[in-house]
């Protein structure tokens, strides 16, 4: 597809939730200079602009959105280099975690097993810092290039990326990280293979073949967002066709139909709720397309 435009383009079928309306037009870039043209654009024509990975994270508004999309998904170049004690992986901003993690058992390199039962593709990944039970991307990077939100090109070694939980490591956010590099070390592939136990283990009790965008809240300084969720009574709440999944109390199911707004409104009621029990207000962890 490479730099060509879809115009007026539905959105439901390229997320997770399986809901939302349609965008101005989207693009589905293969390169970095293919990557700077809807920057371009959107710029000369005064619209907002939004960026899509694997389509997990995020929930879509209704109707039409006044705004560009960047589909990541075509960029997907990935680079192994053998490295003393390990490997370097460059790869691009559309490459599925998935296939990270499979690659780095195929290689024998320890690092990524944190990834298992993560859905999405590395940019998003690594802009959202995704990790798990306290694992994550920090250690691992070594530099990631970015376009500014004018399209200019930048590479950020590690020591200017500012590491937190769920957060994205810049302290200005650029618009699209494009690649990145991470460092892996060698390491004995049953070991390997059992921390990716350890981690899917982690995954138990969450909603599988369910159609969710992953966790919806983020765990607050301390506590559980499922349990805090859990423990006033959120599971099997439901709006319209969205549901609180009645395995996990922060993931938000479309059962069959749901709108964007009946996922919105299930998870404001659950916020809530929570704040009126425990005095505690959850932040979010999934990004949000148009206006909410």
């Amino acid at each position: 597809m490479g730099g060509a435009f879809i115009e007026n383009c539905g959105l439901s079928g390229l997320n997770t939730w399986g809901c939302g309306g349609s965008c101005l037009w989207l693009a589905r870039p293969e390169s970095v200079s293919e990557a700077v043209l809807p920057i371009k654009k959107a710029r000369d024509e005064g619209v907002g602009l939004y960026i899509l990975g694997g389509g997990s994270n995020v929930l879509v508004q209704d109707g039409f959105i006044r705004a560009g999309i960047i589909l990541t998904r075509s960029m997907d170049a990935l680079k192994v280099t053998e490295t003393e004690g390990g490997v370097r992986i460059e790869a691009a901003a559309g490459v599925p975690v998935k296939k990270l993690l499979a690659l780095s058992l195929e290689e024998g390199v320890t690092g990524l097993e944190f990834l298992a039962g993560i859905p999405g593709t590395f940019g998003g990944a690594l802009f959202g810092n995704a990790g798990a039970a306290g694992a994550s991307f920090a250690p691992l990077v070594e530099w990631a290039d970015t376009l500014s939100h004018d399209g200019e090109p930048r590479r950020w070694a590690s020591g200017e990326l500012v590491w937190a939980y769920r957060a994205c490591p810049w302290r200005e956010a650029p618009l699209l990280i494009t690649k990145a590099s991470i460092a892996l070390r060698r390491c004995a592939r049953e070991k390997i293979i059992g921390n990716i136990r350890r981690f899917s283990s982690l995954k138990r009790g969450q909603p599988i073949g369910a159609r969710t965008a992953g966790c919806v809240f983020k765990n607050p300084d301390g506590a559980s967002a499922g349990r805090l969720l859990d423990g006033c009574g959120c599971k099997k709440l439901s709006v319209g066709g969205a549901r609180v999944s009645p395995s996990h109390a922060n993931f938000v199911e479309n059962t069959g139909g749901a709108r964007a707004e009946d996922i919105y409104a299930l998870t404001e009621m659950c916020r809530k709720r929570v704040y009126e029990e425990y005095g505690v207000t959850l932040e979010y962890e999934i990004k949000f397309f148009g206006a909410f």
